[in-house]
């Protein structure tokens, strides 16, 4: 990528989206949620087969192509999630995510979605991979046959973002 021209907010500029995501890569250098309790994953009530996802932030660096910048993503309500039919002889883990697609880069859909990814059933499962532009909120166990998942099924897989900002003593600065 070549120098970015015109540089950002010049008076009279014409900004795409990519500009504004690269300058929010300049505060968050790593996918991650915002604040602790942000997008958790906890099960429903009553608990049959589904979680559900707390509101709050995340920044999503988009890796489907290089120099996408980041994605700030914002949940205002608890979301449902139906977690599909467990199998009857093996177990499988899920994955329970939050997506960014933008049809610039690939596909038609230009929004944030929250998917369980479903697992393959196995004597000895293994969590599906986080699809690209997205971060892992939780996986979920699950059991041979259960008919409803609890809070002992879920594994919170949430990191924090990572900020560029500085955070120290700034007195020396001049």
């Amino acid at each position: 990528m070549t120098l970015q021209t015109p540089p950002s907010w010049l008076q009279a500029g014409s900004y795409s989206a990519q500009s504004d995501r690269l300058n929010a890569q300049a505060l968050y250098s790593t996918t991650g949620i915002i604040g602790s309790s942000s997008l958790a994953v906890t099960q429903n009530s009553p608990a049959g087969m589904s979680v559900r996802v707390a509101s709050g932030w995340a920044a999503i660096v988009g890796d489907t192509q290089p120099q996408m910048g980041v994605y700030t993503i914002y949940n205002d309500a608890t979301s449902t999630l139906t977690v599909t039919t467990a199998n009857p002889s093996n177990p499988r883990i899920d994955r329970v995510v939050v997506t960014v697609r933008d049809a610039y880069y690939s596909g038609t859909n230009n929004d944030v979605i929250f998917q369980v990814i479903a697992g393959t059933p196995a004597s000895s499962p293994v969590a599906p991979a986080t699809p690209s532009d997205s971060i892992s909120l939780a996986t979920i166990a699950v059991g041979a046959g259960v008919t409803s998942i609890v809070t002992a099924n879920i594994t919170d897989t949430r990191v924090a973002v990572t900020s560029n900002l500085f955070s120290g003593d700034i007195t020396e600065v001049t």
